[in-house]
């Protein structure tokens, strides 16, 4: 039942009003019409040819069927990213249930799961992003189902081969033992094949299900035999090394080359250094995109360094329009109350979980792991570039709300707790509801557009002072301050 009902709220706020603001919609301008090229004929998408983006195709497939299947129209290139933010919203339900369960009684792992997916369902950014024919609403569903596709194949009964002992013998047979980790892979390549940045949850997850299967060898209870760390690793690298490198290694690899089906031509039957090869074809579009994503010159008024995104120093205007006095706007924001708590809470779940002794079998590590392999390497990554947005934190955000999730958990078990929860949800769905208009683009007076900009610290150097948003100019510096404009 609260499944169903978080599910339900995320699906009305995403689909109601979809088509609103008319026209693309920021990045639209490419993604749309780089899908309209994928299913459809080029008169009608308005490009003579196919850019090569800086993406692979897989999301451009995605939004692609939402025009075959309702036309190329707003709603038609915005539906996917629709589609995928409700269901991550119910896959984060499940993946905060399961890290819960045996650790706190059934209302509470309930009462936790939900309260994590009804912040994702009402959070501004991926609310924002569910909206809008872009990527990273997609990326998200991926990067949420592959951690709880992981977590999962953790949980399995063990047998003595360390196969899910738990899965039909046929099953077994055709996932080498661990259709969930099969699981992993597929949703692992998925992400990845939509943007690159959807394999970065790989590099926190693989080392904690290293150690998972390490913790499971040492265990005779679970399959495993009693002995030292070097004995436990050798036992998890004998039985493990083998399905890992096909579930983890093969498996997201032919993923994401399958995309390209279509997107490319040439012969297959050619090695990939030969010019006319398909495969010559995919690697020159990987250099592609490398050169994109370590070169990209200039500034753009609306990024921001990784480091601020958390704080919110500078939130992107997708859309303004001012028609006879009324504003519209749809602003690329996080919430400060959800993210700032989240993030504090994550910190001190951490904190907590080492001082604890850090033991594996534990909801905290899954998702510092999460957090840590979706943010960290932007850190290290935007220091090559300087047009890099708070978009880009849209992965991440799910293992937050984890966080306020496992502390809601926790907190049910008395009446204190619950009355706590029941008034924070109360600030949470104000906050909702009091910034709902410049989310969604809906008519607002200038004084009520106002009062919901709370930084306008907009001087830049050497450029104009924002004082409206302004969704045409790609270039110039952004400002030195905190601006919401």
């Amino acid at each position: 039942m609260a499944l169903a009902a978080v599910t339900l709220g995320a699906a009305i706020v995403r689909f109601a009003g979809l088509s609103t603001p008319a026209g693309f919609v920021f990045d639209e301008i490419f993604y749309a019409r780089i899908a309209c090229r994928f299913v459809i004929d080029t008169a009608r998408c308005g490009i003579d040819t196919l850019v090569s983006g800086p993406a692979p195709p897989l999301g451009g497939w995605l939004i692609g069927i939402g025009i075959r299947l309702f036309g190329y129209d707003e709603f038609g290139w915005r539906v996917a990213s629709a589609v995928a933010g409700t269901l991550t919203v119910a896959l984060l339900y499940l993946l905060v249930r399961q890290l819960l369960v045996g650790h706190v009684p059934g209302p509470a792992a309930t009462a936790g799961a939900a309260a994590a997916a009804a912040l994702l369902a009402t959070d501004f950014l991926h609310l924002v992003q569910s909206r809008v024919g872009m990527l990273d609403a997609i990326v998200t569903l991926f990067v949420v189902a592959t951690v709880l596709f992981a977590v999962l194949d953790g949980a399995r009964r063990r047998g003595p081969r360390g196969e899910d002992a738990g899965a039909p013998a046929w099953m077994q047979r055709l996932t080498l033992g661990r259709p969930w980790r099969l699981a992993t892979g597929v949703a692992l390549g998925a992400g990845t094949a939509v943007k690159w940045s959807g394999g970065y949850v790989a590099l926190g997850l693989l080392a904690l299900l290293v150690a998972w299967e390490m913790a499971a060898s040492a265990d005779p209870s679970r399959g495993g035999r009693a002995g030292g760390r070097r004995t436990a690793f050798a036992v998890a690298l004998r039985r493990e090394v083998g399905p890992s490198l096909v579930l983890l290694g093969l498996v997201p690899l032919v993923v994401y080359l399958a995309s390209y089906t279509g997107r490319v031509h040439g012969e297959l039957l050619a090695l990939p250094w030969r010019a006319g090869s398909a495969w010559h074809a995919i690697l020159e579009h990987q250099l592609a995109m490398l050169r994109f994503h370590l070169g990209l010159p200039g500034d753009h008024p609306y990024e921001s360094a990784a480091w601020s995104w958390i704080l919110l120093k500078r939130p992107v205007a997708y859309s303004f329009q001012v028609n006879a006095g009324v504003y519209r706007e749809v602003l690329a924001i996080g919430n400060p109350l959800t993210w700032w708590a989240g993030a504090v809470a994550l910190l001190g779940l951490a904190i907590g979980w080492v001082r604890s002794g850090a033991a594996l079998a534990r909801p905290e590590p899954v998702l510092l792991a999460g957090a840590m392999g979706t943010y960290l390497p932007w850190l290290v990554l935007s220091g090559s570039r300087s047009q890099v947005f708070i978009w880009y934190l849209l992965p991440t955000i799910p293992f937050l709300y984890g966080a306020l999730g496992l502390l809601a958990a926790h907190a049910w078990s008395s009446l204190r707790g619950k009355v706590a929860v029941g008034l924070a949800a109360i600030a949470v769905f104000a906050s909702f509801a009091f910034f709902l208009p410049i989310l969604t683009a809906q008519p607002m007076t200038p004084d009520a557009w106002r009062s919901r900009i709370w930084f306008a610290n907009c001087e830049r150097p050497g450029a104009p002072t924002l004082l409206l948003p302004d969704d045409q100019i790609n270039a110039g510096p952004p400002p030195s301050g905190w601006c919401w404009i």
